[in-house]
């Protein structure tokens, strides 16, 4: 065992765990872990060559980020609840203005939400501007909308 590369692989395990508070993610503990079992490895007399050191580095970094990662993710408390975010459900239905008239098969402009969106008019009924129509569908990023 080499004195230098024992005292790098142990001096770097432990350099990069604290590093961890400086880095949030959970990543640098597993590689500083990998550090620490090469460590262990040469202190022990498993590994000697430069190579063997790094791809048993290399191999347990990576087995303990994929393993030790999800299973301590699973004790810390995350905000894994999403609600529904479909905004679509929310805004069909609504009252919008029509800012540019909406002919059959051409689109114009509706404001909604402070914005100006493309529409088209379901059936293709004409729309003036200054009317105003209700929201009943999307098409990509154009409103389908209705007159009332």
């Amino acid at each position: 065992m080499d004195g230098l590369s024992f005292s790098i692989w142990l001096g770097s395990g432990f350099f990069l765990m604290a590093i961890e508070f400086l880095v949030p993610g959970l990543v640098m503990v597993f590689v500083g872990l990998g550090a620490l079992t090469v460590a262990l490895a040469m202190f022990l007399g498993y590994i000697d060559s430069v190579l063997q050191q790094f791809l048993f580095f290399f191999i347990s970094s990576t087995i303990y980020l994929l393993s030790l990662r999800f299973l301590v993710l699973s004790f810390v408390p995350t905000n894994k609840r999403k609600e529904n975010i479909d905004e679509d459900e929310v805004v069909i239905g609504e009252i919008v203005e029509i800012i540019s008239d909406i002919k059959p098969d051409e689109i114009g402009r509706v404001e909604h939400s402070g914005s100006s969106w493309q529409a088209r008019s379901e059936g293709g009924q004409i729309i003036l501007k200054g009317q105003q129509a209700k929201i009943v569908g999307r098409d990509n990023i154009t409103w389908i909308v209705q007159k009332i």
